[in-house]
Protein backbone atom coordinates (compact mmCIF):
# COMPACT_ATOMS: atom_id res chain seq x y z
CA UNK A 1 0.00 0.00 0.00
CA UNK A 2 1.40 3.19 -1.24
CA UNK A 3 1.42 6.37 0.64
CA UNK A 4 2.09 9.77 0.30
CA UNK A 5 3.01 12.45 2.91
CA UNK A 6 3.27 16.17 1.96
CA UNK A 7 5.18 17.84 4.12
CA UNK A 8 8.07 16.80 6.49
CA UNK A 9 8.02 19.09 9.38
CA UNK A 10 7.13 17.41 13.08
CA UNK A 11 3.69 16.38 12.20
CA UNK A 12 4.84 14.53 8.68
CA UNK A 13 7.98 12.67 9.93
CA UNK A 14 5.83 11.62 13.52
CA UNK A 15 3.59 10.16 10.76
CA UNK A 16 6.34 8.34 8.67
CA UNK A 17 7.87 6.86 11.79
CA UNK A 18 4.42 5.48 12.78
CA UNK A 19 3.28 4.24 9.13
CA UNK A 20 7.01 3.34 7.57
CA UNK A 21 7.40 -0.28 8.89
CA UNK A 22 3.96 -1.34 8.10
CA UNK A 23 3.44 0.80 4.58
CA UNK A 24 5.44 2.24 1.28
CA UNK A 25 5.52 5.80 2.38
CA UNK A 26 7.01 8.79 0.41
CA UNK A 27 7.72 12.05 1.85
CA UNK A 28 8.02 15.50 -0.38
CA UNK A 29 9.26 18.46 1.02
CA UNK A 30 9.46 21.97 -1.04
CA UNK A 31 11.70 23.27 0.98
CA UNK A 32 15.81 21.94 1.01
CA UNK A 33 16.10 20.64 4.66
CA UNK A 34 14.11 20.45 7.52
CA UNK A 35 13.52 23.11 10.48
CA UNK A 36 13.12 25.63 8.60
CA UNK A 37 11.81 28.28 8.55
CA UNK A 38 10.84 28.53 12.21
CA UNK A 39 7.63 28.91 13.66
CA UNK A 40 7.68 28.19 17.05
CA UNK A 41 8.85 29.48 20.24
CA UNK A 42 9.75 25.90 20.94
CA UNK A 43 8.00 25.66 24.15
CA UNK A 44 6.78 21.82 25.42
CA UNK A 45 5.77 19.90 28.79
CA UNK A 46 8.07 17.69 30.17
CA UNK A 47 6.44 14.22 29.22
CA UNK A 48 5.61 15.52 25.70
CA UNK A 49 9.26 15.99 25.73
CA UNK A 50 10.15 12.45 26.94
CA UNK A 51 8.01 11.21 24.16
CA UNK A 52 10.19 12.89 21.42
CA UNK A 53 13.34 11.93 23.52
CA UNK A 54 13.07 8.75 21.74
CA UNK A 55 13.55 10.36 18.71
CA UNK A 56 15.49 13.56 18.85
CA UNK A 57 18.36 13.37 21.38
CA UNK A 58 19.83 17.14 20.77
CA UNK A 59 17.08 19.63 21.00
CA UNK A 60 16.61 20.21 24.65
CA UNK A 61 18.10 24.14 25.33
CA UNK A 62 16.18 24.81 28.45
CA UNK A 63 14.07 23.91 31.29
CA UNK A 64 10.90 25.16 32.30
CA UNK A 65 9.36 24.88 35.35
CA UNK A 66 6.07 27.47 35.82
CA UNK A 67 5.27 30.55 34.01
CA UNK A 68 4.71 34.35 35.21
CA UNK A 69 1.33 36.14 34.61
CA UNK A 70 1.54 39.54 33.74
CA UNK A 71 -1.21 41.97 34.13
CA UNK A 72 -1.28 45.12 31.89
CA UNK A 73 -0.62 47.25 34.36
CA UNK A 74 3.07 45.12 34.91
CA UNK A 75 1.78 43.38 38.27
CA UNK A 76 2.44 39.62 38.16
CA UNK A 77 1.42 36.46 39.22
CA UNK A 78 3.18 33.08 39.35
CA UNK A 79 1.86 29.92 38.14
CA UNK A 80 3.16 26.36 38.84
CA UNK A 81 1.12 23.17 37.51
CA UNK A 82 1.40 19.93 37.18
CA UNK A 83 3.88 19.46 34.42
CA UNK A 84 7.37 21.37 34.14
CA UNK A 85 8.19 22.73 30.54
CA UNK A 86 10.81 22.09 28.31
CA UNK A 87 11.93 24.39 25.76
CA UNK A 88 13.62 22.86 22.62
CA UNK A 89 15.67 23.79 19.90
CA UNK A 90 12.63 23.52 16.72
CA UNK A 91 15.19 23.20 13.71
CA UNK A 92 17.66 20.59 15.86
CA UNK A 93 14.63 18.53 16.29
CA UNK A 94 12.93 19.13 13.50
CA UNK A 95 16.14 17.94 11.56
CA UNK A 96 16.23 14.69 13.81
CA UNK A 97 12.93 13.42 13.38
CA UNK A 98 13.14 13.77 9.68
CA UNK A 99 16.36 11.81 9.85
CA UNK A 100 14.87 9.27 11.94
CA UNK A 101 11.95 9.03 9.89
CA UNK A 102 13.94 8.99 6.64
CA UNK A 103 14.80 5.22 8.12
CA UNK A 104 11.73 4.17 7.13
CA UNK A 105 10.46 6.26 4.33
CA UNK A 106 11.54 7.88 1.11
CA UNK A 107 12.04 11.70 1.73
CA UNK A 108 12.33 13.81 -1.45
CA UNK A 109 13.47 17.36 -0.58
CA UNK A 110 13.27 20.35 -2.69
CA UNK A 111 10.06 18.81 -4.04
CA UNK A 112 6.75 20.84 -4.29
CA UNK A 113 3.52 19.24 -4.36
CA UNK A 114 1.22 20.77 -6.76
CA UNK A 115 -2.18 18.83 -7.22
CA UNK A 116 -3.52 15.08 -7.38
CA UNK A 117 -5.75 13.43 -10.46
CA UNK A 118 -7.09 9.84 -9.66
CA UNK A 119 -4.48 8.99 -6.94
CA UNK A 120 -1.11 10.42 -9.07
CA UNK A 121 0.69 13.50 -7.01
CA UNK A 122 2.09 15.79 -9.65
CA UNK A 123 5.27 17.20 -7.82
CA UNK A 124 8.04 19.72 -9.54
CA UNK A 125 11.39 17.87 -8.09
CA UNK A 126 14.73 20.06 -8.42
CA UNK A 127 12.96 21.55 -11.43
CA UNK A 128 11.64 19.08 -13.24
CA UNK A 129 7.89 17.73 -12.90
CA UNK A 130 6.92 14.18 -12.02
CA UNK A 131 4.43 12.22 -10.32
CA UNK A 132 3.91 10.16 -7.63
CA UNK A 133 1.27 7.15 -7.04
CA UNK A 134 -0.48 6.69 -4.26
CA UNK A 135 -3.07 5.02 -2.20
CA UNK A 136 -3.52 7.22 0.68
CA UNK A 137 -2.44 11.28 0.70
CA UNK A 138 -1.71 12.48 4.06
CA UNK A 139 -1.52 16.72 4.24
CA UNK A 140 1.16 17.82 7.05
CA UNK A 141 1.75 20.42 4.97
CA UNK A 142 1.57 23.41 7.54
CA UNK A 143 -0.68 26.53 7.90
CA UNK A 144 -0.58 27.31 4.57
CA UNK A 145 -1.39 23.64 3.31
CA UNK A 146 -2.20 23.04 -0.46
CA UNK A 147 -3.51 19.88 0.18
CA UNK A 148 -6.38 21.34 2.34
CA UNK A 149 -6.87 23.72 -0.04
CA UNK A 150 -6.70 21.48 -2.91
CA UNK A 151 -9.49 19.11 -1.50
CA UNK A 152 -11.80 21.79 0.17
CA UNK A 153 -10.97 21.28 3.85
CA UNK A 154 -12.63 23.88 5.90
CA UNK A 155 -9.54 26.39 7.05
CA UNK A 156 -8.92 27.10 10.44
CA UNK A 157 -8.92 31.14 11.21
CA UNK A 158 -5.44 32.20 11.36
CA UNK A 159 -3.49 34.25 13.94
CA UNK A 160 -0.05 36.26 13.32
CA UNK A 161 3.05 35.37 15.08
CA UNK A 162 5.84 37.55 15.28
CA UNK A 163 9.07 36.25 17.19
CA UNK A 164 12.83 37.72 18.21
CA UNK A 165 15.18 36.11 20.25
CA UNK A 166 16.51 39.31 22.20
CA UNK A 167 18.35 40.39 24.94
CA UNK A 168 16.32 40.50 28.20
CA UNK A 169 16.75 40.17 31.82
CA UNK A 170 14.18 37.27 32.83
CA UNK A 171 12.90 37.54 36.10
CA UNK A 172 13.76 34.16 36.53
CA UNK A 173 15.75 31.96 33.65
CA UNK A 174 13.50 28.72 34.41
CA UNK A 175 9.67 30.75 34.60
CA UNK A 176 7.82 31.81 31.24
CA UNK A 177 6.41 35.01 30.85
CA UNK A 178 3.11 35.47 29.65
CA UNK A 179 1.66 39.64 29.16
CA UNK A 180 -2.03 40.36 28.79
CA UNK A 181 -3.52 43.50 27.88
CA UNK A 182 -4.99 45.10 24.71
CA UNK A 183 -1.90 47.28 23.93
CA UNK A 184 -0.15 43.77 23.73
CA UNK A 185 -1.89 42.07 21.57
CA UNK A 186 -5.65 41.73 19.86
CA UNK A 187 -7.39 38.75 20.97
CA UNK A 188 -3.77 36.50 22.18
CA UNK A 189 -0.98 37.56 24.46
CA UNK A 190 3.04 38.48 23.87
CA UNK A 191 5.19 35.88 25.64
CA UNK A 192 8.86 35.56 26.76
CA UNK A 193 10.99 31.94 26.79
CA UNK A 194 14.15 32.01 28.35
CA UNK A 195 16.54 30.06 26.73
CA UNK A 196 19.69 31.10 28.42
CA UNK A 197 20.87 34.23 31.12
CA UNK A 198 20.28 37.03 29.25
CA UNK A 199 18.76 35.93 26.26
CA UNK A 200 14.85 34.93 25.54
CA UNK A 201 12.14 34.40 22.59
CA UNK A 202 10.30 37.45 22.65
CA UNK A 203 6.92 37.00 20.87
CA UNK A 204 3.40 38.23 19.90
CA UNK A 205 0.76 36.35 18.80
CA UNK A 206 -2.15 38.56 17.57
CA UNK A 207 -5.16 38.53 15.03
CA UNK A 208 -3.67 41.92 13.54
CA UNK A 209 -0.08 43.89 13.49
CA UNK A 210 1.77 41.73 15.68
CA UNK A 211 4.95 43.81 14.74
CA UNK A 212 3.04 47.07 16.54
CA UNK A 213 2.36 45.12 19.12
CA UNK A 214 5.65 44.03 19.89
CA UNK A 215 6.85 47.36 19.36
CA UNK A 216 4.33 48.45 22.39
CA UNK A 217 6.13 45.31 24.61
CA UNK A 218 9.59 46.51 24.43
CA UNK A 219 8.88 50.34 24.46
CA UNK A 220 5.72 50.98 26.78
CA UNK A 221 5.14 47.69 28.81
CA UNK A 222 5.73 47.96 32.60
CA UNK A 223 7.99 45.37 33.30
CA UNK A 224 9.61 44.44 29.75
CA UNK A 225 10.38 47.98 28.69
CA UNK A 226 12.40 48.23 31.93
CA UNK A 227 14.62 44.50 31.34
CA UNK A 228 14.80 44.71 27.46
CA UNK A 229 18.33 45.16 26.63
CA UNK A 230 17.98 46.66 23.38
CA UNK A 231 19.39 43.96 21.13
CA UNK A 232 17.64 41.43 18.43
CA UNK A 233 19.41 38.09 17.36
CA UNK A 234 17.11 36.18 14.88
CA UNK A 235 13.21 37.02 13.51
CA UNK A 236 10.48 34.81 13.03
CA UNK A 237 7.37 35.20 11.78
CA UNK A 238 4.28 33.27 10.58
CA UNK A 239 0.67 32.65 11.16
CA UNK A 240 -0.93 30.08 13.91
CA UNK A 241 -4.04 28.35 12.32
CA UNK A 242 -6.75 28.26 15.11
CA UNK A 243 -9.87 25.70 15.33
CA UNK A 244 -9.75 22.46 14.17
CA UNK A 245 -10.63 21.62 10.80
CA UNK A 246 -12.84 18.53 8.90
CA UNK A 247 -9.62 16.02 9.08
CA UNK A 248 -10.93 13.30 6.64
CA UNK A 249 -12.12 13.01 3.55
CA UNK A 250 -12.39 9.84 1.45
CA UNK A 251 -8.54 8.46 1.47
CA UNK A 252 -7.24 11.88 2.30
CA UNK A 253 -6.61 13.45 5.56
CA UNK A 254 -4.83 15.87 7.14
CA UNK A 255 -2.26 16.21 10.27
CA UNK A 256 -0.61 18.96 12.09
CA UNK A 257 -0.86 22.15 11.05
CA UNK A 258 -2.55 21.95 7.89
CA UNK A 259 -5.34 19.95 10.36
CA UNK A 260 -5.49 23.13 12.74
CA UNK A 261 -4.27 20.76 15.82
CA UNK A 262 -2.77 23.86 17.93
CA UNK A 263 -4.20 24.00 21.24
CA UNK A 264 -6.42 27.22 21.10
CA UNK A 265 -4.54 29.00 24.30
CA UNK A 266 -1.49 28.46 23.63
CA UNK A 267 -0.52 28.41 20.15
CA UNK A 268 1.62 25.62 20.53
CA UNK A 269 0.97 21.99 18.40
CA UNK A 270 3.66 19.72 19.03
CA UNK A 271 1.97 17.62 21.87
CA UNK A 272 -1.21 17.31 19.66
CA UNK A 273 0.96 16.40 16.47
CA UNK A 274 2.27 13.87 18.27
CA UNK A 275 -0.87 12.62 19.53
CA UNK A 276 -2.29 12.67 16.23
CA UNK A 277 0.73 10.64 14.37
CA UNK A 278 0.49 7.99 16.89
CA UNK A 279 -3.11 7.77 16.33
CA UNK A 280 -3.09 7.46 13.13
CA UNK A 281 -0.58 4.95 12.48
CA UNK A 282 -2.76 2.30 15.43
CA UNK A 283 -5.87 3.12 13.11
CA UNK A 284 -4.42 3.36 9.53
CA UNK A 285 -5.68 3.12 7.03
CA UNK A 286 -9.11 3.57 8.66
CA UNK A 287 -8.92 7.31 8.17
CA UNK A 288 -12.15 8.07 9.67
CA UNK A 289 -11.49 5.45 12.90
CA UNK A 290 -8.22 7.56 13.13
CA UNK A 291 -10.48 11.00 12.97
CA UNK A 292 -13.26 9.29 15.73
CA UNK A 293 -10.41 8.33 18.37
CA UNK A 294 -8.53 11.61 17.88
CA UNK A 295 -11.77 13.56 18.78
CA UNK A 296 -12.30 11.13 21.28
CA UNK A 297 -9.53 11.85 23.28
CA UNK A 298 -8.63 15.62 22.03
CA UNK A 299 -11.98 16.91 21.72
CA UNK A 300 -12.79 18.04 24.81
CA UNK A 301 -9.42 20.15 25.34
CA UNK A 302 -10.23 21.89 21.73
CA UNK A 303 -13.82 23.41 23.41
CA UNK A 304 -12.14 24.48 26.48
CA UNK A 305 -9.11 25.75 24.86
CA UNK A 306 -11.50 27.38 23.03
CA UNK A 307 -13.34 28.95 25.66
CA UNK A 308 -10.14 30.14 27.53
CA UNK A 309 -9.20 31.92 23.65
CA UNK A 310 -12.51 33.73 23.44
CA UNK A 311 -11.80 35.13 27.43
CA UNK A 312 -8.39 36.72 25.51
CA UNK A 313 -10.53 39.05 23.75
CA UNK A 314 -13.39 39.17 26.42
CA UNK A 315 -11.79 40.27 29.49
CA UNK A 316 -10.66 44.25 29.28
CA UNK A 317 -7.32 45.68 31.06
CA UNK A 318 -8.81 46.52 34.40
CA UNK A 319 -10.37 42.73 34.30
CA UNK A 320 -6.97 41.29 34.22
CA UNK A 321 -4.90 43.89 36.72
CA UNK A 322 -7.75 42.18 38.75
CA UNK A 323 -7.70 38.50 38.04
CA UNK A 324 -3.70 39.02 38.29
CA UNK A 325 -4.21 40.23 42.09
CA UNK A 326 -6.67 37.72 42.71
CA UNK A 327 -4.83 34.57 41.56
CA UNK A 328 -2.35 34.64 43.80
CA UNK A 329 -3.88 33.39 46.91
CA UNK A 330 -4.89 29.99 44.00
CA UNK A 331 -3.58 26.93 43.97
CA UNK A 332 -2.67 25.87 40.38
CA UNK A 333 -0.70 22.83 41.07
CA UNK A 334 -3.67 20.76 39.42
CA UNK A 335 -3.26 22.77 36.05
CA UNK A 336 -1.28 20.53 33.15
CA UNK A 337 -0.66 22.22 30.41
CA UNK A 338 -1.05 20.05 28.07
CA UNK A 339 -4.50 19.75 29.27
CA UNK A 340 -6.89 22.95 29.30
CA UNK A 341 -9.61 20.64 30.69
CA UNK A 342 -8.06 20.76 34.12
CA UNK A 343 -8.65 24.52 34.57
CA UNK A 344 -11.91 23.08 35.59
CA UNK A 345 -10.35 21.64 38.66
CA UNK A 346 -9.35 25.35 39.67
CA UNK A 347 -12.28 26.93 38.36
CA UNK A 348 -14.89 26.54 41.39
CA UNK A 349 -12.38 28.17 43.55
CA UNK A 350 -11.56 30.98 40.59
CA UNK A 351 -15.14 31.81 40.70
CA UNK A 352 -15.32 31.83 44.49
CA UNK A 353 -12.27 34.23 44.37
CA UNK A 354 -13.60 36.85 41.94
CA UNK A 355 -17.34 36.53 43.47
CA UNK A 356 -16.62 39.90 44.99
CA UNK A 357 -16.45 41.04 41.51
CA UNK A 358 -19.83 40.81 39.70
CA UNK A 359 -18.99 41.83 36.88
CA UNK A 360 -15.76 39.89 35.98
CA UNK A 361 -17.07 36.90 37.38
CA UNK A 362 -20.30 36.75 35.18
CA UNK A 363 -17.86 37.32 32.28
CA UNK A 364 -15.77 34.07 33.48
CA UNK A 365 -18.71 32.01 34.05
CA UNK A 366 -20.63 33.17 30.99
CA UNK A 367 -17.38 31.80 28.47
CA UNK A 368 -16.09 28.99 30.60
CA UNK A 369 -19.24 27.49 31.56
CA UNK A 370 -21.76 27.61 28.54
Amino acid sequence: MNVLIVGAGPAGSLVAINLGKKFDIKMVEEHQAAGFPVQCAGLISESCYEEFRKFSKKSLINRIKGAFFFSPNGDHLEMVGKRKGVVVERKVLDVELLSKASEVAEVWLKTKYLESKHKAARVVHESKEKFIEYDYLIGADGANSIVVREFGFKRPEFYLAIQFEASLECLDENMVELYFGKHYSDGFFAYAVPIESGLARLGVISKTDPLNYFKNLIEKHPSVSKRFKGNFFELNAGVIPIGLNEIVKGDVCLVGDSAGMIKPYTGGGLYYHLKAAKILGENFPNLYLYKKKYLEELGAEYTIGSKILKLYSVLSDRDYNELVKLGKDLDFSKLDMDHPTSLLKVLPTLIKEVALKPRLSAKIARNLLS
